[in-house]
């Protein structure tokens, strides 16, 4: 996978890394924005490639590598980034359906096994609904996992 650039909006970058990590960069005013338009998506095309340089699934050279790569390329430094957190839902969603389908446990079984509607779960699958803890533990019991941290083969800070 490639890493991909867009604007969300004239202050606003997602950038998907190819390692499949989602962050949004933030920027305190217009220029970049206004660059990307006169100079035929110049920015992206910027980000890309520094994103694919030196991304490696650390973060930290977000503020390192990546900033002084856009000084140079005389673009406004990242005012802040974080995490995308739609994706990190979608992700989520997508493995809760992922075991329920390995375990042969149609939708409507599975949220009346935790309490909920069938409808909110369809929600939680699509990651259209931020879940609590305690409703996911639930589905990791229902689902016979549980919820552990586990590394995301990254540096150690």
């Amino acid at each position: 996978m490639a890493t991909k650039v867009e604007f969300i909006d004239p202050k606003r970058v997602r950038v998907e890394t190819s390692e499949g990590d989602c962050f949004i960069l933030l920027f305190s005013d217009l220029m970049n924005y206004q660059i990307e338009k006169q100079c035929n998506g110049f920015v992206t095309k910027c980000l890309i490639l520094l994103f694919d340089e030196y991304y490696k699934g650390d973060d930290s050279v977000i503020l390192g590598p990546i900033l002084l790569g856009m000084f140079r390329n005389n673009l406004n430094p990242i005012f802040g980034f974080l995490p995308d957190r739609d994706k990190e839902r979608e992700r989520i969603g997508n493995r809760i359906k992922e075991l329920r389908k390995e375990k042969d446990i149609d939708a409507k079984t599975l949220a009346k096994r935790i309490g909920i509607d069938a409808g909110n779960l369809s929600r939680i699958e699509q990651g259209k609904f931020s879940v609590g803890i305690d409703i996911l533990n639930k589905i990791a019991s229902a689902l016979n996992m549980r919820i552990d941290f586990v590394p995301q083969n990254k540096p150690e800070l």
